[in-house]
Parts: C-alpha cells; structure tokens; sequence
C-alpha cells in the first residue's frame, strides 16, 4: 500500500535505520549474543540472529502488523517506558520497502521441535508461515531494500558510506547494551567483534575497544548521583580535543539520543576550556526515573524530552565542570582523612575570621596567597596577583550591566530599559527623574523575612543541591546534636569521614548568595567552640554574615524577579532627580550596611 511505505519513511531512512531497530529488538528480547550479517552496504542483505526469548509461531504474523507490539499494553505504559522499542512500527515499516523473514522459536515453545518464519514482501504486506528449523531465538532477514521505491534507492550512498553508517550505529548499541556480545559480518567477512563485559574493568575494556584506547587512556572518569538523577561514563581533558563530533556518545537509560539539551550541558561545561572550534569527547550514561523522560517525541527516538529539562541541564552541567577541574584542587572526603590538619583542606575566609590588621598586611603582600597558607601548593608558573588588583579589574570588567524587558507585560508596568551598578544598584529611568533601588539592603531584608517566618513556624523550606558540597570541619566528628541544629537551620547535613561533612540541601528562600562558603565558614567557627551554640545564636550568625557573602548571577533579570515584590514600597527604593543622585549615592557608600 502506498500509505504504508510513505510511512516507513519515517522509521527507514537508509540500511543503518533498519539495523538500529532490529538491533533495538534484539536487546529486548534479553539476547546475550547478537550476530548482524550484512552486504553491500545493507542494501542486499542485512539478518540479523540473536539468541533471545523468541516469538511464538501464532503471534509471528501479529509481530509484521502495523502498531502491534507486546511491550506496551495499557495507555499508562507509554509514561515510563522500559524498553527501546515500543510503536510497534519497525517491522511493519520495513517489510513494506523491503522482502523481510522473520524467524523464531520461543524459549517455552517445548512443543515444537522447529522455528517458523513469517515472510513478508512489500505492496499488501501479505504474510506467509512457514516451518523452520532453528534454536530458540530470532532471526530477522532483510533483502533488497527499497525494491519496491526507486525514489528512495537513487538516495543510498556508496556501499562504504552505508557500511560505516552501519558500524556506528553498531558502537551505539553496543555502547548501550554491555552485557550483550555482538559481531560484525560485511560480505562474508567478520569486521568487528565486541565481547560481553561482565565487570566494570570488562566494561571499560570495552568501551576502549568500540570508542578508541586512546581516548580511554586520557579520559577522566566520572560517577555522581543526586536524588534519581545519576550521571557516569568517562570524558576527555581539557588538553586532548578533536576537530569533529565524532567519539561523542550519550545515552538515556540505556538508549543512545542526540538531545540539544544534554549537548548543550556538556558543551557548557567545556566552553572556557578548549580552542574555538575544538570540541571533545566523551561517553556519558544518564540513569533517572523512567516517569521523569518521554521518549515518544520524535520517530527515530533520538530525542527526548524530560519532565524537569532545567534541573537535567544544571547537573549534567554542575557534575562534567567539577569533574574537569584540576585534580590537585579536588579534594574528596578520601583526602580529607589522609591529612593530618584540617586546614589543609580548609582555611577560613580571611575576611570573615581574621583580624583587620592581618589583612591590612596581606593586601600589601603581592606574593601572599590564601592556599599556601591551607599547605596546598601554587602553581610557581601561574602569574599571582594582588587580592586588590584582581578585584578592581572585576569591578572595570563587570560595573554596569544594561538589560532590556524580556515582555510586553513587563514594559507596559513602566518598567523601560534598566541599569544594574556594581551588582547592587538597579536605575531606572522614569519621566524626568530617577527610580533607584538599592537591590543588595532590599533583598538582604526580604531573605531575612522569610527565614525568620519560616523559623519561627517550625518548618523550612528546602532546595536540594544539584551536586552535594563536601565542607571541612576541625574535628574527626560531630554530635547528633550538631546535626540536628542545623536541620532546625534549614541546611541537611551528613557526616562523610573525618573531618568532612556533605551539605544536601540549604533553605530555599536562600537566594542570590554563596551559600556553600556561607555555610562552609560558619560550620567551621561552629564546630570549634568548645560548646554548642543555641539554635537562636546560630539563626543571628547566619543573619549578620548574609551581606558579606552576596552573590547574584551576573546575568539576574532583577525586574522580573521583583515584580511580585512591592520593592516600590521599600525603604530602599528612591525617586531622585538632578543633584540628588549623587548626593543620594554618597550617603549610602558611608552608610553601615544592616538587616532590618
């Protein structure tokens, strides 16, 4: 039928499509060695022989059906889907361009001695059984493709071309599958043999033999997990690039995609770190909860669509950056428990813990940096610059920032084109006068409302943290007490090793803020006293230190995360004109900085 092969050009582009679903079959029907036999490119013969469960002789004929599939039952399946096939179309759609055989003989069929074959060719699909003699298992022949559409065969490439389209798609699946052994024959000829990997030495073994040894021996190895979200596999450094996205692999609960939003996490990751135009490599396997991802978005299911797409992005982006950082910068709780202080894993923030004229002092210093002081090492070819310079080139670099309404919601709310100073100040012209807003003192006071309600209520709202924050402290452990403390606080915490604990979870009105180093310098000074603060002395000690640890992105959209907010209202909000704005800005440069 002709509506049948239009259709089956969707699932069938070129013989590589046709061996991805057979190969995708094969995998779930719990095959442990798979044989794929092609020649000519695919374009005579692609049969492929795996020695999985098998198909019953009377569901064959069902099997070559149009939608007919036995791994989705119920509507509700299609919202965690398990399996890598799951339309019911692949077959169908081939036998509708192609002389397809379909032989099996299922594992609980003792009854009969032999297989049987379903053989169908194109126009009607009409079907016909046939007996075979075969083990249990499946064997699907494909023949001549095209045959029956001359359109789409002047499209094939040279047999090459096609063969090496068929070996790719090969390492993927394989790359996927790696309980399953698969081989490779090309007119004959066996081109490929990829053994079962057992253990995770086998595993990458294996991924060395299908990728390439040499990237396996420069590859950084990578294994985080947070919540359902589970991100492992192994990348390239920094040093070692390539030119192409060849080598470029990442899969989805077992099912290798080209999703822009995964891409484009890892393409983040590495974007400070490589020459223009250079790209790496890697082989990256993303674990969550089937519920959380929807596979059913595009024909050849390359693609996929997540639930929770931004909190997906921020890991996979979070954990590829922390896994490229240098390695004498890591400091797991493994290293924690080899050094004999402390504070050669932390050192307080010398703003925060350290008197004024020890300070004074090291600003003068220009060869003064913090981390000798921890008893880590510095790079003696780096080039050290004074704390004060450094910062004074920040500030040139980042002093304004201009930001245009991102709605037509938001312009007609008089809201126009903004400034924001030194990440502080928002101005905003209005009529002839000047709307300033000191952003920092508004929402120090909006974040201290709402802690305050929240703890007098007895119940915080928290955010996990995309990846946990490992944090020193100047004891081999603490008490439940202390932990229990901080829970009260609204920060989870557990004990990892000596001297380490791992931050999970901080509250969520926390925002705009460096919570981790926050909570890292205050956990530190805490756990040296020689007695436990109270829950209210705690609560202030976070409360005074929140001016010295702003932090807002860089990129804020302030307007529309105010809009909600009567910052109008505020005392830190003023409508100045001429002479005033300076005299204004003067006053609160001198100005002792508080929360209300």
């Amino acid at each position: 039928m002709l509506a049948n092969q239009i259709a089956a050009g969707e699932v069938v582009e070129r013989p590589s499509s046709v061996v991805k679903e057979l190969l995708e079959n094969a995998v779930d029907a719990g095959a442990t060695r798979i044989q794929l036999d092609i020649e000519r490119g695919g374009t005579r013969l692609i049969r492929i022989t795996d020695d999985g469960h098998g198909i019953e002789r009377d569901q064959l004929e069902l099997a070559l059906a149009r939608h007919a599939t036995s791994k989705i039952q119920y509507t509700d399946d299609l919202k965690a889907i398990h399996t890598l096939g799951f339309r019911g179309e692949a077959l169908a759609s081939i036998s509708s361009v192609a002389r397809l055989s379909l032989s099996s003989k299922a594992s609980n069929s003792a009854s009969d001695a032999a297989g049987w074959s379903a053989i169908a060719q194109g126009q009607d699909m009409a079907v016909e059984l046939q007996p075979r003699p075969m083990p249990v298992g499946t064997i699907v022949e494909v023949r001549d493709l095209f045959f029956n559409t001359p359109a789409r065969q002047k499209f094939l490439r040279a047999e090459r071309t096609e063969y090496v389209h068929i070996e790719e798609t090969l390492k993927r699946v394989a790359l996927a599958s790696s309980q399953v052994a698969f081989t490779l024959k090309h007119n004959g000829k066996v081109t490929k043999r990829i053994p079962a990997a057992q253990s995770p030495e086998q595993q990458k073994q294996r991924i060395g033999s299908i990728v390439s040894n040499r990237f396996l021996s420069q590859a950084l190895h990578l294994d985080t997990r947070i919540d359902s979200l589970r991100l492992w596999g192994w990348l390239s450094r920094p040093e070692h690039h390539q030119n192409s996205n060849l080598s470029q692999y990442v899969f989805v609960n077992g099912r290798a995609v080209r999703d822009r939003t995964l891409n484009h996490a890892i393409r983040q990751s590495y974007q400070d770190l490589l020459p223009t135009g250079r790209v790496p490599a890697y082989v990256l396997y993303l674990e969550l909860d089937a519920e959380q991802v929807d596979v059913n978005v595009h024909p050849t299911k390359h693609e996929v669509r997540f639930s929770d797409a931004r909190q997906v992005h921020d890991f996979i982006s979070r954990a590829v950056a922390e896994a490229l950082q240098p390695q004498n910068e890591v400091l797991s709780a493994d290293d924690l428990s080899h050094v004999e202080e402390v504070s050669r894993a932390y050192e307080p923030a010398p703003s925060h813990f350290t008197s004024a004229e020890t300070q004074k002092s090291r600003l003068k210093d220009e060869y003064y940096h913090p981390r000798l002081e921890a008893g880590i090492s510095v790079d003696s070819n780096a080039e050290l610059q004074p704390p004060q310079s450094s910062r004074q080139s920040h500030v040139r670099e980042s002093h304004y920032q201009s930001y245009a309404p991102r709605s037509s919601s938001q312009a007609s709310n008089k809201a126009g084109n903004f400034i924001v100073v030194n990440e502080q100040y928002l101005m905003q012209p209005e009529n002839e006068r000047l709307v300033i807003l000191d952003i920092k003192r508004f929402w120090l006071n909006y974040t201290a409302h709402l802690l305050k309600q929240e703890w007098q209520n007895g119940v915080v709202k928290q955010k996990p943290l995309l990846i946990p924050q490992r944090l020193g402290i100047p004891v081999d452990e603490v008490s439940d007490e202390f932990i229990q403390l901080w829970t009260n606080l609204g920060f989870d915490l557990n004990l990892t090793g000596p001297k380490s604990v791992a931050l999970r979870k901080i509250p969520a009105s926390v925002m705009h803020f460096d919570i981790s180093q926050l909570t890292q310098d205050l956990l530190y000074k805490e756990s040296q006293q020689a007695s436990l603060s109270s829950l209210e002395e705690l609560q202030s000690q976070l409360l005074d230190s929140l001016p010295d640890y702003w932090k807002p992105e860089p990129s804020c959209a302030w307007l529309e995360l105010l809009q909600p907010l009567r910052w109008r209202q505020s005392d830190y909000c003023h409508e100045l004109s001429g002479s005033d704005i300076g005299a204004w800005l003067t006053v609160q440069a001198t100005t002792p900085r508080h929360i209300g």
